[in-house]
């Protein structure tokens, strides 16, 4: 996140490079945040690029200190991408994806008034795994949770809530090896 200001000339663009390849990476239009996801544990460099309106630049550069994740955590970790928008009434989502580990097992339930299905399991794949099922209209109220388990180690648990008249709650935790309870994720 950046918080760039210039005294003279406002801020009109930010530029980011998060590829980590060096000084020469290539820069991404942007705003003043920007995610990225790096899939090995160890020191990587992120650059920002901010250009004001007299068309003045200047690049800041920030090294991200990523450590090994401790013994018994689900590797790389699974992630849960939920994309919607607000409707009246409720939330329609259009897309509900995790991507994790193959033989990972995958388990969505839904809870309250109006879910498509009572609960969905996969078993994930080489790539990310949909839900189509509950990629519509959900009315507030209701609840999803997703549980991420494979072999006896630690998970990832998402419980996201649908709420009337305001934006959804979204926590996310990890899961007991048993794949069972949500639990505080450990730190390295």
């Amino acid at each position: 996140m950046s918080t760039s200001s210039d005294l003279v000339s406002p801020i009109v663009g930010f530029a980011w490079d998060v590829a980590d390849n060096g000084p020469f990476g290539p820069f991404q239009p942007g705003g003043p945040t920007a995610s990225a996801v790096f899939s090995t544990p160890a020191d990587h460099v992120v650059r920002l690029r901010v250009t004001a309106a007299d068309h003045q630049s200047s690049i800041a550069a920030a090294t991200i200190h990523m450590s090994t994740p401790p013994q018994g955590v689900l590797q790389p970790f699974p992630t849960v991408r939920i994309v919607g928008h607000l409707v009246k009434g409720g939330i329609r989502l259009s897309i509900l994806k995790v991507k994790a580990p193959a033989q990972a097992r995958i388990k969505v339930n839904c809870s309250g008034r109006g879910c498509p299905l009572r609960a969905q399991r996969a078993t994930a794949a080489s790539r990310a795994v949909r839900f189509p099922a509950f990629q519509r209209f959900l009315r507030a109220g209701v609840s999803l949770t997703v549980r991420v388990s494979k072999d006896r180690t630690i998970g990832a648990f998402t419980r996201f809530a649908v709420r009337r008249g305001k934006l959804p709650v979204r926590a996310d935790s990890c899961l007991d090896p048993a794949g069972v309870k949500p639990i505080p994720c450990p730190s390295g």
